[in-house]
């Protein structure tokens, strides 16, 4: 009896992750690729260079989640209602470079804006990324039609 109670909590366990995985995915409403030429930081991950895909989805909350995939590496990174953006149409990574360092800026997908410098002053930017000069490079994202 015990064993059966206990096979029918991993069951019911399965089908409740099963249910949700689908329920994201049915809330997905922009999806897309990229390329990275060089590894890269985003956020506290490095993603080494490859080919990516991303995923913007609705959550229960006031943020929409983007799901980074590539290779071995994954990123999720709560987007929120104040990224939303009226003018922005163009799909692009904008990366800032010094030297061998790459470090992730801003995305701008149509109708968002998500900035990840944060209010990091250019002090901290130059310390984050050595002291070397910073030059800035952008990284085009394909972003799949409905």
């Amino acid at each position: 009896m015990r064993s059966l109670s206990k096979a029918l909590l991993v069951a019911a366990g399965l089908f409740t992750i099963g249910a949700a995985a689908s329920q994201v995915s049915a809330r997905t409403f922009l999806a897309g690729t990229f390329t990275l030429a060089h590894p890269t930081q985003w956020k506290n991950t490095v993603l080494p260079a490859g080919n990516y895909t991303f995923k913007l989805a609705n959550t229960q909350t006031d943020a929409n989640l983007l799901s980074v995939r590539g290779g071995t590496k994954a990123l999720d990174v709560l987007v929120f209602a104040q990224s939303a953006c009226a003018n922005c149409q163009n799909a692009d990574l904008k990366i800032t470079v010094n030297g061998e360092n790459r470090v992730v800026t801003a995305l701008d997908l149509p109708g968002f804006h998500v900035d990840f410098s944060g209010r990091r002053s250019p002090a901290e930017m130059e310390q984050q990324l050595g002291k070397k000069s910073v030059s800035s490079e952008q990284v085009a994202v394909h972003v799949d039609s409905n």
